[in-house]
């Protein structure tokens, strides 16, 4: 008997993750800093830690050139899997976490692709992002299933963390940030990407 194959990969998921060079790092968390001296902070996913509120121009020039050039990329590299390249930032926001901060999982309805861009990440051991599968494996992958674990059956993924660098990913894939253990505090930036309102 002889099999003709074609395999389909339907409906996959694309992470992308990126350094970014030659960006002051220092001068935007100089102004997170200054925005949380200046605002309150909101709860939503998080679990300690301050978060923004959605914010607005204007920016400290290295974060709204790299807005600029997020926005080409997503417009340009992601177009390719969301199939629009006529996607705009639509909000933003700062999350600063101290020690045994975290962020429940969650998603961004809304939106169609999310990320984090890494400001500050002075320590070790200060909460990966990890990403969630969406699609109720885990009642069928269970602990009684043996298998050796691959990109097609792992339930989440643990995405390291490194200052300079971002994440883009679906804004319907559930994440959640792992506890900072450490004492000190970690900064980012999360936003989303949006279709231009009609």
């Amino acid at each position: 008997m002889e099999f003709k194959v074609f395999e389909r990969l339907w409906w996959p998921t694309p992470v992308w993750d990126c350094p970014v060079i030659d960006i002051d790092n220092k001068s935007i968390a100089d102004y997170c800093q200054q925005v949380r001296k200046e605002k309150p902070g909101v709860n939503i996913s998080n679990k300690g830690g301050w978060h923004s509120g959605e914010l607005l121009f204007p920016l400290p020039q290295d974060l709204e050139q790299l807005f600029n050039d997020l926005t080409i990329f997503v417009n340009d590299v992601a177009a390719r899997y969301t199939g629009t390249s006529e996607l705009i930032l639509g909000n933003w926001w700062i999350n600063i976490n101290g020690k045994h901060d975290y962020n429940h999982p969650h998603d961004h309805q809304n939106s169609v692709l999310s990320g984090t861009y890494y400001v500050s990440v002075p320590d070790d051991n200060m909460g990966d992002l990890v990403l969630h599968r969406g699609d109720n494996a885990e009642f069928f992958l269970t602990s009684k299933v043996k298998r050796e674990e691959t990109m097609a059956n792992t339930l989440s993924v643990q995405c390291p963390i490194k200052e300079s660098m971002f994440y883009l990913f679906p804004s319907w894939v559930k994440h959640s940030v792992d506890r900072n253990e450490s004492d000190l505090e970690r900064i980012s930036i999360a936003f989303n990407f949006v279709t231009p309102q009609q």
